[in-house]
């Protein structure tokens, strides 16, 4: 019989643990689950929460809707959250393992779902499927739809990338322990993107990802969140994953929009994209003096690239003579950089102005929603599934 490992990290969530384990323990099939709440010392009354589920789970009071229900848990300070979820995964032995951070939900009949994919599929090492995001209340924000597996999709950044397609949604993402043993556990030293960096590690190894249209899971989506606390939150793991799988020498494009996005959330203001991203450097002192100079000789340019992207933002949102300053910057010490395709927007608002450069967005927005439609498309099949602002664009994108 199937047993799944399930594993949540939490951390003072008393308004959303219950209904997280409740979405656990309520799972219904023919499999067995054995569930461990690693908590790191909450003083919220998540404690109390966790000990009544466990209580009801061993006193046989919890009405189990599986073949078999087990829960341990445990209260104490850890180095955080992926050390709290390895900790759970090593204490398990299920066939079938995931992890469910303490204010995501798994949707019901995900486990069966999961566990009749990786029983007609022995050579699957990976099932993901999708889900919704929802707020504070539970209310539905959009519909995450992952992309099947891609491995240079998620070792490259583009300038689309949030638009037109998503990540893997991790509470939605369930694999085999065979891979522990193959490719070991979440890498502690990552706190925000331990889960992208799994994946790709996973790919890099070889091992197969299966995508099923399915909504397994729900994320919630809320202020407060460790994900929310800022908008940059994730690129310092980010540039770290493609140091590893891109070399060092390739990382300028990414510094680029990592310095393009601190401008956005500090107001343009580059002294303040300098001093914001020192910390991103301190996980790199330890490599090789050679290899700390190739990055940042990788920064500095794109710190230059980032200045012609935030040019074109500028003179987007109506501020030309800012626009100016900026894009002059990066042409200070790289002249070239008047050629290179990341000045193109700047240099077209500068010469086809706002009135034809504001068509060409809207144009841009055009192709991102059709290509949205077409992702709906292979996911579902249900016209439902399209949001109403997008069904009469449907008829368009399909019928032109």
């Amino acid at each position: 019989m199937t047993t799944f490992t399930i594993v949540t990290p939490s951390y003072n969530q008393a308004q959303h643990i219950g209904e997280t384990m409740e979405s656990v323990l309520s799972q219904q099939g023919d499999f067995a689950i054995e569930y461990f709440v690693i908590d790191g010392g909450s003083r919220d009354g998540s404690v109390e929460i966790i000990r009544e589920h466990a209580g009801q789970v061993a006193s046989g009071d919890w009405p189990t809707r599986c073949a078999e229900v087990s829960m341990a848990w445990v209260s104490e300070p850890d180095r955080g959250q992926s050390d709290a979820i390895n900790k759970g995964l090593r204490r398990g032995t299920g066939d079938i393992v995931s992890y469910v951070n303490s204010d995501d939900l798994y949707c019901q009949g995900a486990f069966q779902i999961v566990a009749d994919e990786f029983s007609t599929h022995p050579e699957v090492d990976f099932v993901h499927g999708d889900g919704d995001v929802i707020d504070e209340s539970g209310r539905l924000q959009w519909e995450w739809l992952s992309r099947r597996y891609n491995y240079s999709v998620l070792t490259t950044y583009h300038f689309l990338w949030n638009a037109i397609t998503n990540y893997i949604l991790q509470p939605a993402t369930f694999w085999r322990r065979a891979v522990l043993d193959r490719i070991g556990y979440l890498d502690e030293s990552f706190h925000y993107a331990m889960d992208l960096e799994y994946w790709v590690r996973a790919g890099q190894a070889g091992l197969n990802f299966r995508h099923i249209p399915s909504k397994l899971a729900k994320l919630r989506d809320m202020p407060g969140t460790k994900s929310q606390s800022s908008p940059t939150v994730f690129w310092q793991d980010q540039l770290e994953i493609y140091r590893r799988h891109r070399g060092s020498s390739a990382l300028a494009i990414y510094f680029a929009y990592y310095y393009y996005n601190l401008g956005l959330e500090y107001e343009f203001d580059l002294e303040q994209i300098s001093l914001k991203a020192q910390p991103t450097f301190e996980r790199w002192k330890g490599l090789p003096s050679n290899e700390q100079q190739i990055i940042a000789q990788q920064a500095d340019r794109g710190f230059s690239l980032a200045c012609l992207l935030l040019a074109s933002e500028l003179h987007r949102r109506g501020f030309p003579q800012q626009a100016a300053t900026i894009f002059r910057s990066a042409l200070a010490n790289r002249r070239n950089l008047a050629f290179h395709p990341l000045a193109l927007p700047y240099l077209l608002r500068g010469v086809a102005g706002r009135r034809l450069s504001s068509g060409l967005e809207r144009l841009i927005q055009r192709l991102i929603l059709a290509y949205r439609l077409l992702r709906y498309d292979y996911r579902y099949l249900r016209r439902e599934s399209v949001p109403e602002e997008s069904q009469g664009l449907r008829k368009r994108v399909r019928f032109r």
